[in-house]
């Protein structure tokens, strides 16, 4: 009955007059959780509703896509898109990062965007891979010794890109900032917890039902503010062109609201922890199943007649190729940020209203044997060797589809294939053989909104 109402509220119907499919509203979250939660394994349930289908976060309808087809319709005016609010994450979700850069439209997301810009462009990130070395040094340097070296993947390495963003955005750091801004991340991830857990936290009354949840909040976001005016103070007269001391100045200036820029500053860090523990985390996983993959990279790395710097430019290496490979196969998301057009489409034959959240099932696309073949399950860098941007452009999944792509992408791709280059110059990677679960599959995490693996790694010094 319930989801008879919300549908006679958003009706969307195809040229038949069938109403969409899709899974019943559950209370009171709607498949929210789900998608973000168990992802994988719901996905799998709900292709029985066809290639396109509708699903619940909340009260708000999304509509699934999972066709290149679709995604090039969707994304013809995709300049005009608009992320929708707080990606429908409800309430505690807004107060977390809902005036993010990446969730907020319009002349506001123009405005912080132009801010951040300079600092991401792919020549200005690669151009910083003597910063990010020294991260991977002392990563590395950590577990240098350790007998035997059985090591957890993510609880390992996590802390590898955070410091090197954090050292991006903030300049050198000493030890007990260092130990501050990662504690302040965990302060975060914890908040984001209960956002996962869904129910009263959608709604504003949480912070009545919820006090000690509310007040801890409260504290974090002082004392979050308090962290990043510290480091603008400090850094400001010896520094001036960080990233930190432009983007505050802005604040200081009026340009930009304080809210805006520390969501925008916790999306970079502390959002993303979770994306780039999952992205390297299965780069690394997948290597370590390929011990001829591993020999081929190191050859490659000796092999370079220039710079590391100038392997990880290139698009045509091995190295590109695996690292493309692992984001196909393990995309750092199951289902895309909602976002939606102005204007009315038309896909997979439902006339969809303008101003319709519109996800993508980004494995329905990066698994699709039609474009990558039988085997599209396997790890197969070999398989991007003759294969253009254009033919990618709308079948395969890494960092977004359409005008609003990550802006940390090209900084992302510097540390991972930096850290690869670097581990495999010291260590040959294995996998336990009990790491594998029956299905063939390998455990992942609950605790987090992307699929991070829960997987150990042997390593063997060279």
């Amino acid at each position: 009955i319930q989801t008879t109402q919300l549908l006679s509220v958003y009706p969307t119907r195809n040229q038949r007059g069938r109403s969409i499919s899709g899974p019943a509203w559950k209370w009171v979250d709607g498949q929210c959780l789900d998608k973000f939660i168990r992802g994988r394994e719901v996905r799998q349930i709900w292709q029985q509703y066809g290639p396109v289908y509708r699903i619940w976060s909340g009260f708000t309808p999304e509509i699934v896509i999972t066709r290149p087809e679709d995604i090039r319709a969707f994304h013809t005016d995709s300049a005009s898109h608009s992320k929708s609010t707080s990606s429908n994450g409800g309430w505690m979700f807004h107060q977390i990062l809902g005036d993010c850069m990446g969730l907020i439209n319009g002349g506001r997301w123009k405005r912080i965007r132009a801010q951040y810009d300079p600092y991401f462009v792919h020549r200005v990130a690669m151009a910083h891979s003597g910063h990010i070395l020294q991260n991977v040094e002392a990563t590395l340097a950590s577990i240098d010794g350790v007998d035997p070296t059985t090591l957890h993947v993510a609880n390992s390495f996590s802390r590898f890109p955070f410091m090197a963003t954090a050292g991006y955005l903030y300049g050198s750091l000493t030890d007990a900032e260092k130990e501050e801004v990662w504690s302040l991340g965990q302060r975060s991830l914890r908040l984001m917890g209960y956002v996962l857990s869904g129910s009263v936290y959608r709604f504003r009354l949480y912070h009545w039902l919820k006090p000690d949840t509310h007040r801890e909040l409260l504290q974090f976001e002082e004392d979050w503010i308090g962290f990043n005016e510290q480091i603008y103070n400090t850094r400001q007269a010896y520094d001036p062109s960080l990233p930190i001391v432009t983007s505050w100045k802005e604040v200081v200036e009026g340009r930009i609201t304080k809210k805006e820029m520390v969501q925008t500053m916790s999306e970079m860090l502390f959002a993303n922890l979770d994306v780039s523990t999952n992205v390297l985390g299965w780069l690394v996983i997948f290597l370590a199943q390929d011990v001829q993959i591993q020999a081929q990279l190191r050859a490659e790395i000796k092999n370079q007649t220039s710079t590391l710097q100038e392997l990880c430019n290139r698009k045509d290496s091995l190295l590109h190729h695996c690292f493309l490979e692992s984001l196909r196969l393990r995309p750092f998301t199951v289902f895309t940020i909602p976002e939606s057009s102005p204007e009315k489409k038309v896909l997979g034959g439902y006339l969809i209203p303008a101003n319709t959240s519109v996800v993508v099932d980004t494995l329905a696309i990066n698994h699709n044997p039609e474009f990558w073949g039988h085997k599209s399950a396997d790890f197969n860098p070999y398989r991007f060797k003759n294969l253009s941007p254009t033919q990618l452009r709308y079948n395969l999944f890494t960092f977004g589809f359409g005008t609003r792509k990550c802006l940390g992408q090209h900084f992302a791709e510097a540390l991972m294939k930096l850290f690869i280059c670097q581990l495999l110059s010291r260590y040959q990677i294995g996998l336990p053989r009990t790491e594998k679960q029956k299905d063939g599959d390998y455990k992942t995490s609950k605790d987090a909104w992307v699929p991070i693996a829960d997987v150990e790694v042997n390593l063997r010094p060279l």
